[in-house]
């Protein structure tokens, strides 16, 4: 503002203290998700403003505001470092940004006044700065306007629910600024005077209350408008779009987890998830309950599953591989033998009570890993091709190489009858002990082959080539050590929990049971669980405060819960087949990624159990079991994901819906507000870099006049004529070949009328022969037309804002550095 004074100064402060106040009272009450204004907001931006006023008064000053800022922030950050050391500076860091991804995702019962009171200072700082820049230095309209109504646009799409107080104390001030940008338009440069302002702010106050008052008064849709399936058509594009460019394939990965498998994104445990339904694999098997595992993880922090990596060990280069890599399977035939007490038995695969031998056929589509897929009491691969396959310690396979599109392999595997009540009855039998010792004597086991009635051969049992004791890699000391451990997260709540479930049962197996019914009855199942809490155990929140998740939540919570009993558990990630076969073949895709939890039971190894509620059904084959389901599944976004669940299921199976009673404001897990924060950062850094740029610009051209003015009156010449060339140049104005800077002058003069423009105090014509002066005379020139070569630079500037208007003009010049 060129002809400002104190009453116009004091119109903008006060549209300044308004406009940042309401922004900033916004972000506050969703970031905290309250609906109470912030005292200390209205208090921090009355200084503030005031601050910049002062800081950015005059050029000088806001050189020596920017220096001393940096300096300030510098020796501050460096005295903090030296007095509590590096290491402490980056503890509490880290402590602020748990805190600070905690607090705005709803969990207002984690306070720490230190951190909030930052946010708030800074969140106002940054906001009053931003309105500052763009209302007194550079008025732009439609720059604040595109910013700021974007942030409630952000808010509406995410559906986070702010202050309504804000919100209005927003639309009166935009309807200041608005009101204020009329005047100046209408006014004109050069004969706005910017002391009106203050009348007019107290003129147009009360139409802007009426106006939100009408506003008021009109009837409230609650719902914005929406087309569904318009909705899900546009969230599917979205997603396949983010999927083609972000650069990743999620389907590409060394080693299987949950986390990469596209169904989610890391392997920290938690957060909603994004459908993905690219095809993975097809499997050709006979049983539509197959579970293929490719990851066991065995440590639990908190807040996630971990297994330490680089131990493997190489089971050679080969085409076939028997139970040598799999010393579970042998061990189900220890327990059985253990547990029958008999000398001898006969085992029929087609007709016993405990298992049926099974084939399976898996074949990769759209994936690329090392890690094999296979089901928990395999005992027989074979490949089409040799290859050298790895064991790790929680006997998962991989190969050595990563295998893609097109890659097969063929599997035998024991399908455990998990509703046997034979096999139930030994499991409940199953006590802690080293099954080995009670096998060392000469047992012979006759399978029956399924096509004939005949024996298709006995094996002694310390034969190499049959269930060797000798193969069992942990001991059921081991075991019971290594999965019973769990870290100091684990809260006293949970562990009692534990024991409140399971007071009844007197064995193992009926207390996995009860944990598995507890869960999977109790907890509703959604992709949209909200992220919970860093600064809490992921069990502890899932079981007490979040109550709802997907398969990751209920495989953890199980297993903790019986770890909590020391029964030794592990969490599993792998794939599970779809609901039907298409063509003769399951179709895996990435909606199939699931995590589920084994048991171990000596003398029988690992069970596998289901304790995630859509999914019970599918493990034990039995469709007619219920599931308990959260109402957000109901959204239209997953209606092909729920028909899918429900095909796990007869129709007639029950499923109840958990409908969420509680209010925006109690659960602030449905509002993502991190993703508001992440756009709002991406937004600030956008601006900052502009900002940098204009900055660097700005101060090239400060330089170039202090260049001139100090430096030798010929020699300045020479470069501000060369400066108003460039700028001649912007325009479209160009010295033409073989013509004088004389001819020039004049023929600028014809076009821009810079004479009169300035009313008569300068023109082209002038500096053209101070330039011929300088360059071809032996004469110096003066001080003194150095001094009016300056001031037609920048009246030659006002004509060319004028002209291209402010924001052509604001571009060019301070972001593309043009002139």
């Amino acid at each position: 503002m060129t002809r400002e004074n104190k009453f116009g100064m004091l119109a903008n402060l006060i549209l300044v203290m308004l406009m940042s106040a309401s922004i900033s009272q916004t972000l506050y009450t969703s970031l905290f998700m309250t609906r109470t204004l912030s005292l200390m907001i209205f208090i921090a931006v009355i200084p503030i403003t005031l601050l910049f006023f002062v800081m950015f008064r005059t050029k000088i000053s806001s050189l020596v505001s920017c220096i001393l800022i940096a300096v300030i922030l510098t020796a501050g950050s460096a005295v903090i470092i030296f007095k509590t050391g590096i290491e402490s500076a980056l503890i509490w860091l880290n402590r602020y940004s748990i805190w600070f991804v905690d607090i705005t995702n709803g969990y207002k019962d984690i306070s720490v006044p230190v951190f909030t009171t930052i946010t708030v200072l800074s969140t106002a700082f940054i906001i009053t700065l931003f309105v500052f820049i763009f209302t007194i230095k550079f008025y732009n309209f439609y720059v604040t306007t595109i910013m700021f109504f974007s942030i409630f646009f952000v808010q509406l799409q995410l559906n986070i629910s702010g202050s309504d107080l804000s919100f209005v104390l927003f639309i009166f001030s935009f309807l200041l600024y608005y009101f204020f940008y009329i005047l100046q338009k209408r006014n004109g440069e050069k004969t706005y005077d910017a002391g009106n302002r203050l009348k007019y702010l107290i003129y147009i106050s009360p139409v802007c209350i009426i106006v939100i008052a009408i506003t008021f008064m009109f009837p409230l849709n609650q719902g914005r408008f929406s087309i569904p399936w318009l909705d899900t058509r546009i969230d599917k594009t979205i997603d396949r779009v983010i999927n083609k460019f972000s650069g990743v394939d999620v389907s590409s990965f060394d080693y299987f987890s949950f986390g990469i498998s596209g169904f989610g994104k890391t392997d920290k445990l938690g957060g909603n998830l994004k459908l993905n339904n690219t095809h993975v694999m097809n499997v050709k098997t006979d049983h539509s309950n197959l579970y293929l595992r490719a990851a066991s993880k065995v440590n639990y922090d908190g807040h996630r599953w971990y297994t330490h990596e680089g131990n493997f060990n190489s089971l050679g280069l080969g085409l076939v591989y028997d139970r040598q890599f799999n010393s579970d399977t042998s061990l189900m035939f220890m327990g059985l033998l253990s547990a029958l007490k008999g000398r001898t038995f006969s085992l029929d695969m087609n007709q016993n009570d405990y298992f049926e031998s099974s084939a399976a056929e898996v074949e990769f589509v759209n994936m690329k890993t090392k890690s094999i897929f296979m089901p928990v009491k395999a005992y027989n691969l074979k490949f089409r091709s040799p290859q050298e396959v790895l064991l790790d310690n929680e006997q998962m396979l991989s190969t050595k190489d990563i295998k893609g599109k097109g890659f097969s392999y063929n599997l035998r595997y024991f399908n455990l009858n998990l509703k046997s009540e034979k096999l139930i009855d030994l499991l409940r039998k199953s006590s802690k002990s080293d099954v080995r010792t009670s096998i060392r004597n000469q047992y012979n086991i006759r399978i029956l082959n399924s096509d004939s009635a005949t024996p298709a051969g006995s094996t002694d049992i310390n034969d190499s080539n049959a269930a060797p004791a000798s193969n069992i890699n942990d001991t059921a000391d081991s075991i019971y050590t290594n999965y019973t451990r769990l870290p100091d997260t684990v809260t006293p709540r949970v562990r009692e929990l534990a024991q409140e479930i399971t007071k009844d049962k007197n064995n193992n197996y009926d207390r996995a049971k009860a944990i598995e019914t507890y869960l999977s009855k109790n907890y509703p199942y959604t992709l949209a669980p909200g992220t919970p809490p860093r600064s809490r155990d992921f069990v502890d929140y899932f079981l007490f405060d979040g109550k709802k998740g997907y398969c990751t939540y209920y495989a953890s919570a199980m297993t903790v819960l019986l770890r909590c009993l020391d029964i030794p558990a592990r969490y599993v990630e792998g794939y599970i087949l779809p609901p039907e076969k298409k063509d003769g073949v399951y179709k895996v895709t990435n909606q199939q990624a699931h995590a589920w939890v084994e048991v171990y039971f000596d003398g029988f190894g690992w069970i596998p159990f289901e304790p995630t509620s859509p999914f019970v059904a599918n493990l034990y084959n039995d469709r007619t079991i219920s599931a308990t389901i959260s109402s957000d599944m109901l959204d239209t976004g997953y209606n092909d994901y729920m028909e899918m669940m429900d095909r796990y299921r007869n129709q007639g199976a029950a499923v109840t819906y958990d409908f969420d009673t509680e209010t925006e404001t109690d659960s602030g897990m449905k509002k993502p507000v991190l993703t508001l924060i992440i756009i709002s950062a991406a937004i600030g850094l956008i601006v900052l870099v502009m900002g940098t740029i204009a900055s660097i610009n700005y101060f090239k051209f400060y330089n170039l006049q202090r260049k001139i003015k100090k430096g030798d009156p010929n020699s300045s010449m020479l470069i501000a004529y060369g400066y108003i060339l460039k700028a001649l140049k912007f325009q479209g104005v160009t010295l033409h070949p073989g013509e004088t800077p004389t001819q020039f002058s004049e023929r600028v003069e014809k076009i821009f009328d810079i004479k009169s423009f300035s009313f008569n105090k300068t023109s082209f014509t002038k500096i053209s022969g101070y330039y011929v002066k300088a360059r071809y005379s032996r004469n110096p020139l003066t001080h003194k037309e150095i001094e009016q070569t300056l001031e037609f630079i920048n009246v030659l500037l006002e004509l060319i804002f004028e002209k291209s208007g402010r924001f052509k003009f604001g571009f060019s010049r301070y972001l593309l550095g043009r002139f």
